[in-house]
């Protein structure tokens, strides 16, 4: 098999199934539990690493999981300082420029 570039990461793919490589290459972390134990996971990780932000995945995106992490994980997060609670500016643009 010939590609243009990126050799390594098409070996580490070979065998893998797609959430398998993702999982991989993304360096994610799985977390499983009440919205105050994964919120206390994502402080640790936040504390250990740094960052300007959390990037949630998941592979089964429904109506659910959206209210989980809604109603849940990012109530969790703000009362540990972690998430904003309001924004700065009117416009959307204006407030994703702040970063």
């Amino acid at each position: 098999m010939r590609t243009n570039g990126h050799q390594q990461m098409l070996a580490q793919a070979i065998g893998l199934t797609p959430r398998e490589f993702l999982r991989r290459s993304m360096g994610s972390v799985e977390m499983v539990g009440s919205p105050d134990t994964v919120a206390a996971q994502m402080d640790e990780i936040m504390q250990e690493v740094g960052g300007d932000g959390f990037l949630i995945s998941n592979f089964d995106l429904n109506r659910r999981y959206i209210s989980e992490i809604a109603d849940g994980l990012v109530p969790a997060l703000q009362r540990r300082g972690l998430v904003r609670t309001e924004y700065t500016h009117a416009l959307f643009r204006d407030n994703l420029l702040e970063f």
